[in-house]
C-alpha cells in the first residue's frame, strides 16, 4: 500500500526539519514542507497529500488559517500544529473545519495517533459521499435524525463513558466549565449504547477500558449508525488497541494523562468537523436528489418529443403529405431572419475602464500535446497594471495519465504565476465543473477566465476583452473562437464556417439585442461573484458552460459578446470523435432545455429574453427539421418519393431560404471573397445533414446513460 503522505507547513525551519524526521520514522512520507500560507496553497494543490501538518502563524499575508480554509475546500484534511491555544485563535481555526488541533509541545505518540485518525476519518468521510454519488443517502449511508435538533450556538452535549467514578466527576467537572452539556456519565459498554440511543449526545467521550463485557471500542462498533462521533480518553496506546480503535474511524484520541487545553481542542475540532461533515453529505444528497430528478424530466421529455416525431413520421407516410414541416420550419425561419436583421446594426462599443486581477483556468486532461503551447501563449498576455502582470495562471490536472504532469512541472519553474492543482480518483473525470470549482476555490483574481488546453491567443486579448465588463450587471463577456487548423480537411474548415455563424451573426445580434450572449467553452470571462452566486459550475452538467449561461440569465445578469478578442482552438479533423464530440454537446443543450424551460417561462426577466434563450435551446432540434425540409424537396424534386406540400408559396420560400442569409453573412464578415463564400455556404449546408443521425444519437444517448461525466474531445495539437 502507498506510504501516506503528509504537507508539513512551519516557518520554522529546524521545528519543520525535526518534524519531519519523526514522520518519516513513523512510515510517512513527506514530499513538501513550506514556511508560508500561499506556498502552502499552491504546493498542496500541485502535489494533493493524504493530510497537511499545519502551524498557524507563518511567514507572508495568509496565516495557517487562511491557508487551510483554501486547502480544505478542495477536501485535503488539515492538521493544525501551533502554540497558540488561546479560544480566539481555536474559534478562527474551527471555522475551517480542521480534523486536529495538536497544542505544541506535544508527545510524539499523540502526533501520531493524531494524524492516523484523521487519514481514518476522511476515508470514512470520502466513502460515505461515494456511496451517496452511486446509491443516495437512503442506500444504507447512515445520518443522524434527531426530534430535537441542537444548534452549534447551544451548549454541545457530551456523554462521558468512563468506569473510574473520580476520573468521570473530575471530567464532567471540566467539561461543564468549558460550558458544555454533560448529559450523563456511564461505566459500562452496555449503558453507554442505551444512553447514546436515548440522548443522541453531539460528541461521546470514552474510555476503551470499560466495566462490563463490552468495551469501549465495541460500543462504538454498535452505535456506528447513530453517527455520534467519538474521541477515545484512554491511557492505552499499544499499535493492537490503536489499530482496533481506529477501524471505528473515531474523531480524536488522547493519550492519558491530558492537558485540559488539549482536551478542550480536541472536542471543539471533532464537533465542527462532525458538524461540516454532516452538512457537506446532506448537501450532496439532496444535489443527487435534485439531478435524479432531472434525469427523470429529461427522459420524459425524450419519450414525448420522439413519440410526437414518431407520429408525424406515421403521418407523413400514410398521407403522403409534409405540409405541417412548412409550417413548423416557418416560425424558426422567420426568427433566423430577424437574427440576421439585428446582426447588421452595429454594436455598442464597451465602455469599461477597470483592470481587475485575473485568474486564469484551464482544465486539463490527458494534454500532453497541447498544454505547453496554451500556457506558453497565456503567458505572453500583455495585462498588466501598475507595472506588474496583473494575471495568474491555474491548470487543473484532472487524473491525466499521459505525460501532461510531466510538461507542467517545467513550466512552473519558469513561470512563477503557474499554478497547478492537481485531482486524483476518486474525484478525478467526474465533470469539467467540478475541475473548475477546484480552480474557483484557490484563484485570487476578481474575474475568472476560462481556457481549454488547445487555446492560443494574441498578446492583447485580454486587454480587448475586459473593457466589455463595463457594467456591474454584466457577468461574463464571451470571446470570438476561431480553428487554427482550419486549412487540413473539410471538416476541420466546416467547424470554422460554424463558428463563423456563430460568432459574427448569433452572439452579435444577442449583444446587440441586450447583451444576452451565451458562453462557450474557450475564451469565455465571468466575474467570481457571480460564478459564486450560484455555487459554482454545474459538476452534473454535460455542458457546464451553457448551464452556467442560462443560470446567470435567469438571475438577471447580462453575457457580452467581444468579436475582436479572439482565441484560436483545435478542430477536429476525423469524422467519429467529431461526431462524438457533437453527441456531447447536443445532449447538454437538450438537457439544458428539458431543465430549465419551465424555469425560463415562470423567471422575473424581459420577455425577449425568455423567447430569445428558449430559440437558442431548440436551435438543435429545428436545423434537424430544416435539413429534414431539404431532403423532402429533394425527393420531390427527383420524382424519387413525392410528398404533398401545400403552405402558401411564400411560406415554402421563407422557410427554405431562411436558411442561407446568416450563412453567408458570417463566412463573409471574415472578408472571404464572394465566390468563395458562395462555395463555402453550399458545403456546409452539405455538412449540417450530420444534424439528422445526431438528433437520434443524442436522444438515445439520453435515453440509455446513467450518469453524466466529462467526456472530453481529444486534442493532438497538430
Amino acid at each position: 500500500m502507498k506510504p501516506t503522505s503528509v504537507i508539513i507547513v512551519e516557518d520554522e525551519k529546524i521545528t519543520a526539519m525535526d518534524l519531519k524526521q519523526k514522520l518519516v520514522n513513523i512510515g510517512f512520507t513527506v514530499p513538501a514542507i513550506v514556511s508560508s500560507g500561499e506556498d502552502a496553497v499552491d504546493i498542496v494543490a500541485e502535489l494533493r497529500p493524504d493530510v497537511v501538518l499545519m502551524d498557524i502563524v507563518l511567514q507572508g499575508e495568509m496565516d495557517g488559517i487562511q491557508a487551510a480554509q483554501k486547502i480544505s475546500s478542495l477536501d485535503i484534511p488539515v492538521v493544525f500544529l501551533t502554540a497558540y491555544s488561546d479560544d480566539k485563535t481555536l474559534q478562527r481555526a474551527k471555522a475551517t473545519s480542521p480534523y486536529g488541533y495538536i497544542i505544541k509541545p506535544y508527545p510524539d505518540k499523540e502526533l501520531e495517533l493524531a494524524l492516523e485518525t484523521t487519514i481514518q476519518k476522511h476515508q470514512e468521510y470520502r466513502d460515505k459521499v461515494e456511496l451517496i454519488r452511486y446509491g443516495g443517502l437512503g442506500e444504507g449511508v447512515p445520518l443522524t435524525s434527531h426530534d430535537e435538533e441542537v444548534s452549534w450556538e447551544e451548549r454541545p452535549r457530551i456523554l462521558i463513558v468512563e468506569d473510574e467514578i473520580i476520573t468521570a466527576m473530575d471530567l464532567a467537572a471540566q467539561l461543564g466549565e468549558m460550558g458544555y452539556l454533560v448529559v450523563d456519565t456511564v461505566t459500562t459498554g452496555q449503558e453507554a449504547i442505551q444512553k447514546a440511543e436515548l440522548f443522541r449526545p453531539d460528541m461521546i467521550l470514552m474510555d476503551i477500558v470499560l466495566s462490563g463485557e463490552l468495551d469501549g471500542i465495541n460500543v462504538a462498533e454498535h452505535i456506528q449508525d447513530l453517527d455520534i462521533p467519538v474521541v477515545y480518553l484512554s491511557a492505552y496506546t499499544d499499535d493492537s488497541t490503536v489499530e482496533r480503535a481506529l477501524k471505528t474511524s473515531p474523531y480524536g484520541y488522547l493519550p492519558k494523562p491530558y492537558q485540559i487545553d488539549e482536551l478542550y481542542t480536541t472536542l471543539e475540532t471533532a464537533i465542527q468537523q462532525h458538524k461540516s461533515e454532516t452538512e457537506k453529505i446532506e448537501r450532496m444528497d439532496l444535489r443527487i436528489s435534485v439531478k435524479e430528478g432531472e434525469m427523470v424530466i429529461e427522459k420524459t421529455a425524450v419519450f414525448f418529443i420522439s413519440a410526437i416525431i414518431l407520429s408525424l413520421i406515421v403521418y407523413s407516410l400514410a398521407t403522403r403529405s409534409m405540409t405541417w414541416l412548412m409550417y413548423l420550419l416557418f416560425i424558426p425561419a422567420i426568427y433566423n431572419l430577424f437574427i440576421v436583421t439585428v446582426s447588421l446594426k452595429k454594436p455598442s462599443p464597451p465602455l469599461g475602464v477597470e483592470l481587475p486581477f485575473i485568474s486564469i483556468l484551464i482544465p486539463a486532461h490527458n494534454e500532453e500535446f497541447t498544454i505547453e503551447r496554451c500556457v506558453r501563449s497565456l503567458a505572453e498576455l500583455d495585462y498588466n497594471k501598475d507595472g506588474k502582470r496583473n494575471y495568474e495562471i491555474i491548470v487543473i490536472n484532472d487524473g491525466s495519465s499521459d505525460e501532461t504532469g510531466q510538461v507542467l512541472s517545467p513550466l512552473k519553474k519558469e513561470f512563477d504565476f503557474l499554478h497547478i492543482v492537481t485531482r486524483k480518483p476518486p474525484r478525478a473525470g467526474r465533470g469539467k465543473g467540478y475541475v473548475l470549482n477546484d480552480g474557483v476555490r484557490i484563484c485570487r483574481g476578481d474575474v475568472i477566465a476560462v481556457f481549454d488546453a488547445d487555446a492560443r491567443l494574441e498578446s492583447d486579448f485580454l486587454s480587448k476583452i475586459i473593457p466589455y465588463l463595463d457594467d456591474d450587471d454584466v457577468a461574463g463577456v464571451q470571446a470570438r473562437v476561431r480553428m487554427y487548423n482550419a486549412d487540413r480537411n473539410l471538416l476541420t474548415r466546416m467547424q470554422e464556417v460554424e463558428f463563423s455563424i456563430f460568432g459574427n451573426v448569433i452572439l452579435r445580434a444577442r449583444d446587440i439585442m441586450g447583451k444576452s450572449g451565451f458562453l462557450g467553452g474557450n475564451g469565455q470571462l465571468t466575474r467570481k461573484k457571480f460564478v459564486e452566486d450560484i455555487e459554482g459550475w454545474d459538476g452534473f452538467a454535460v455542458t457546464e458552460d451553457l448551464n452556467m449561461s442560462i443560470k446567470l440569465i435567469l438571475d438577471g445578469h447580462k453575457i457580452r459578446y467581444c468579436p475582436e478578442a479572439v482565441v484560436w482552438q483545435e478542430a477536429v479533423p476525423q469524422w467519429k470523435p467529431f461526431f462524438r464530440q457533437r453527441v456531447r454537446w447536443a445532449t447538454g443543450n437538450l438537457e439544458t432545455l428539458f431543465v430549465y424551460l419551465a424555469p425560463i417561462i415562470d423567471a422575473k426577466i424581459p420577455l425577449y429574453k425568455k423567447i430569445d434563450s428558449i430559440q437558442y435551446l431548440v436551435f438543435l432540434l429545428f436545423t434537424v427539421f430544416v435539413m429534414l425540409g431539404y431532403i423532402v424537396a429533394i425527393l420531390n424534386l427527383g420524382n424519387i418519393v413525392r410528398f404533398a406540400m401545400e403552405a402558401p408559396v411564400i411560406i415554402g420560400i421563407i422557410s427554405t431560404v431562411a436558411f442561407f442569409p446568416g450563412v453567408l453573412l458570417g463566412i463573409r464578415r471574415d472578408k472571404v471573397g464572394i465566390l468563395r463564400t458562395l462555395v463555402r455556404a453550399v458545403e456546409y449546408w452539405a455538412y449540417c445533414l450530420y444534424l439528422i443521425p445526431l438528433f437520434f444519437a443524442a436522444f438515445i444517448h439520453m435515453l440509455t446513460r446513467k450518469e453524466r461525466r466529462w467526456a472530453k474531445t481529444k486534442h493532438t495539437g497538430e
